[in-house]
């Protein structure tokens, strides 16, 4: 039961952020919003404010923001489509663009909890390429290869390259500087092992507000560079996960998590929380039918044309693109539902 809450709230969240962007962007803009709904399914409670009819629905897998004509002719002033073509163009980027900030808040969370993993070594494993090379608890990694690092992400990058063996610049607690050569371990994934854990340090307030920046930005280009290779082919649809997958990874986050401590868990789960907020803002942005980058881009045909394209016909594309999107999930939902299985 415990993991269907996590996994309810984390969807949730995600869902219901994007959609009050939609609907935020909708009100500013003088678009009358007829319905604004938290999940989807039969009706629990509702009450209404002004035009908009609030709704709780009783299936937690998303929710929604009905807007007047957004999918159907109206003659209402405050319809979405008697508003600009720039109008729209926001309304529509909103949902993703409060994804963005929603990503961006919970690793600002994560990283002024958490902070990161420095070059100070914590413990060194005995035997390990490390300890052979004579480093100890409490030593520095103040450079790799003469390149200046602070942190242990730092020295993974530059332990990435490939290189046989690495010239470490080790500062002792008495200040001491020498250099040692480690010879790395491989493991089966081909990582590079040094055989040490670091210790942990804070970012100040504002390096958290830059760090979290990073990280969000990071997130994106990871998120893009997936669905390049899923469309380029170097990545199989069977390797996508859908939300049995997701919920499935969530546990065992969890599980694993909640070893070590309550927080540590909770700070993980906001991880993923950020991980999947980045996906439904890049999802959302792509130029396909039913999606906010679909409408986006008629919205970009519409003002090259100098007129509005007939409602009707792109009301059938984005249906088109939803049946798409349906069967996408379908096939998804199955490969999830294989692995699980097997």
């Amino acid at each position: 039961m415990v993991y269907v809450i996590i996994f309810v709230i984390i969807f949730a969240t995600i869902v219901v952020v994007h959609e009050w962007g939609h609907f935020i962007a909708a009100k500013k803009c003088g678009v009358a919003v007829n319905e604004f709904a938290i999940g989807m399914g039969p009706k629990l409670w509702s009450t209404k404010k002004e035009e908009t009819l609030y709704t709780i629905r009783l299936l937690p897998i998303g929710g929604y923001c009905a807007m007047e004509g957004e999918n159907e002719q109206s003659n209402n002033p405050m319809s979405l489509m008697s508003k600009s073509p720039l109008q729209r163009m926001l309304i529509f980027v909103a949902g993703a663009f409060m994804n963005v900030i929603l990503t961006w808040v919970l690793m600002l969370v994560v990283l002024g909890y958490n902070g990161y993993n420095s070059n100070v070594i914590a413990n060194v494993i005995p035997d390990s390429p490390i300890a052979l090379a004579g480093v100890q608890a409490d030593d520095t990694i103040i450079a790799i290869d003469g390149v200046p690092v602070t942190t242990q992400t730092e020295i993974m990058e530059i332990s990435s390259n490939g290189n046989a063996s690495y010239n470490m610049t080790i500062q002792d607690p008495s200040g001491t500087i020498r250099n040692v050569i480690v010879t790395p371990q491989i493991d089966a994934n081909g990582n590079r092992i040094f055989g040490f854990y670091s210790k942990s340090a804070r970012y100040g307030f504002f390096e958290t507000i830059w760090q979290s920046f990073l990280e969000t930005g990071w997130m994106l280009v990871e998120v893009l560079q997936g669905f390049w290779m899923l469309i380029s082919g170097s990545l199989s649809v069977k390797e996508m996960a859908g939300i049995v997958g997701v919920a499935q990874l969530t546990t065992q986050v969890w599980d694993a998590s909640i070893q070590e401590s309550v927080m540590y868990a909770i700070m993980n789960m906001a991880r993923i929380a950020a991980i999947l907020s980045a996906n439904l803002a890049v999802l959302n942005l792509l130029p396909f039918p039913a999606l906010d980058g679909g409408r986006i881009f008629f919205t970009l045909i519409e003002i090259v044309r100098g007129k509005p394209l007939n409602q009707e016909k792109e009301a059938m594309f984005h249906f088109a693109g939803f049946i798409l999107l349906m069967i996408l999930m379908v096939v998804v939902l199955y490969n999830d539902i294989i692995r699980l299985i097997a």
